[in-house]
């Protein structure tokens, strides 16, 4: 209905766009605000933790050395807290923030969209290919520092397409400030992706270039100066992840999930399948329209079909497992270029189609949107497309169970990686992720065990490989204590 509406809107923009931000809320929402707690890839976990701190405390002294660099984040979470009276507890905080945040980032891109093209349909159309991307659906879910710096690039793309002038110029700094704040790391990456765009003007000698040296310099010089000053850690580690790529040993990899569940894996993917038909039909159409070929579209669209691989899941994304390039992380910041281009696409469609072709883009939108919000990447516990990797959420009944093995047991314990981010995080208990590459039975060297025997029983646990129900049964459990069973979760000790 919304997309009928966005083809037809003449007058009724802003009807639209309230349908697109209602509808991407109640799915985010229906995500993290619908289970007892939400850890998406578990890193939720030690940012809640870090939020509470700060509430506690009022104070970012005493956070890990690893979030210590980029506290605002944190800051921001524990002080809505604190605004709504304890009424709303710190994670819902988070969430709430990240989801009304991401929803606000529809209208950026339709603004966006709109300065491109001056087109309100196209506009509108950018925005509803956005809200189908996957990743911008996870993100407004997954509450986290990284989350927002894509919303503050998105601005920081719209605000370069304003005509320059010493107020812009003081935007367009405020932004890199606060991207490079936020997330020191994220910088990186928009960095690369903001000379690309540049390098694609100048190929294409683009009418009036929205990026320039000035740009490129501030980023950079402020990135420097700030990772030499508040973010040591993060020179140390580029250094030892390029020593590594040489030297060091592959990380981990997942389960052979294609092997194992290939119609699973292909109805995953399926979404991006579609997103990437219309990048190409909008970067088809743009090939055919002369008086577009200096302009900022573009540079725009020419760049978005160049980043396909880094953005799309692809055979670039084995640099991940095999030399520790996190070449995923380009999707996630990336979401704008293939909303412009494939939002053009859908809008030429349905310009230039008759009445059979608008049912086809019809029927093709449809299974878009269905596909997005119910994929295993944003809906973890859809049975039909469920992938073997571990749960994005706890249940109250596995949280209170942690819970109560932290206040109950001092001693060191070996588990899962999303129970030990737990445990390390909420209840300062330490934890190492459980080793089943060595020799001999499975949980030989350790001392106490603890395992989510409810989760297992759907997905594999995560120790330094994904290990199914089967495997622990047949590791000889029954001949250790078990101090603790709740149902959902076990310690075993010697």
């Amino acid at each position: 209905m919304t997309f009928f509406q966005a083809a037809t809107a003449d007058g009724q923009e802003l009807v639209v766009l309230y349908q697109m931000i209602v509808a991407y809320t109640l799915v985010v929402f229906s995500v993290t605000l619908n289970y007892a707690l939400f850890v998406g890839r578990t890193d939720l976990s030690g940012h809640i933790a870090y939020a509470n701190h700060v509430l506690e405390t009022g104070s970012t002294v005493g956070l890990s050395p690893t979030y210590e660099p980029f506290p605002l984040w944190h800051v921001f979470v524990a002080e809505s807290t604190l605004l709504s009276g304890g009424w709303v507890e710190t994670h819902t905080s988070m969430y709430l923030l990240s989801g009304f945040i991401f929803a606000a980032g529809i209208l950026g891109m339709y603004a966006l969209g709109l300065r491109v093209l001056s087109s309100k349909k196209y506009a509108l159309f950018s925005a509803f290919v956005m809200i189908c991307f996957p990743l911008y659906l996870f993100y407004g879910m997954y509450s986290i520092a990284r989350s927002v710096t894509s919303v503050l690039f998105l601005l920081l793309l719209l605000t370069l397409m304003i005509r320059r002038s010493d107020s812009q110029r003081v935007v367009v700094l405020l932004l890199i400030v606060a991207i490079v704040i936020y997330h020191p790391v994220s910088i990186p990456f928009v960095l690369v992706l903001l000379a690309g765009v540049a390098l694609i003007e100048r190929f294409l000698d683009t009418r009036g270039p929205i990026i320039d040296t000035y740009v490129l310099g501030v980023a950079a010089g402020f990135t420097t100066i700030y990772w030499f000053y508040r973010a040591e850690f993060i020179i140390g580690r580029l250094t030892a992840s390029i020593i590594g790529m040489f030297t060091g040993p592959s990380p981990s990899t997942g389960p052979e999930s294609v092997e194992l569940s290939p119609w699973v894996e292909v109805a995953n993917y399926v979404p991006y399948s579609f997103l990437i038909l219309l990048l190409l039909l909008g970067f088809l159409f743009w090939y055919q329209q002369p008086t577009l070929s200096r302009s900022t579209f573009a540079s725009l669209a020419l760049f978005s079909v160049l980043i396909v691989p880094l953005v799309f899941p692809g055979p670039t994304l084995l640099l991940d497992s095999l030399v520790g390039v996190n070449v995923g992380r380009f999707g996630h910041y990336s979401f704008m270029f293939v909303a412009l281009t494939g939002g053009y696409g859908l809008y030429e469609l349905v310009r230039r189609g008759n009445i059979r072709t608008f049912l086809l883009i019809l029927v093709l939108v449809s299974c878009l949107s269905f596909t997005a919000v119910s994929n295993d990447f944003v809906a973890s516990d859809n049975p039909i497309v469920e992938r073997p990797f571990y749960t994005f959420y706890f249940t109250e009944h596995e949280r209170s169970s942690l819970e109560h093995v932290g206040a109950t047991f001092e001693e060191p314990m070996a588990a899962d990686r999303p129970a030990c981010r737990y445990l390390r995080s909420f209840e300062a208990t330490e934890c190492e992720r459980i080793s089943v590459d060595g020799e001999g039975e499975m949980f030989d060297e350790y001392d106490t065990v603890l395992l989510r025997h409810h989760e297992n029983e759907k997905r594999p646990l995560q120790f330094s490989r994904y290990v199914y129900e089967d495997e622990i049964t047949a590791a000889n459990l029954e001949l250790r204590n078990k101090p603790y069973d709740s149902g959902s979760v076990a310690m075993y000790t010697r």
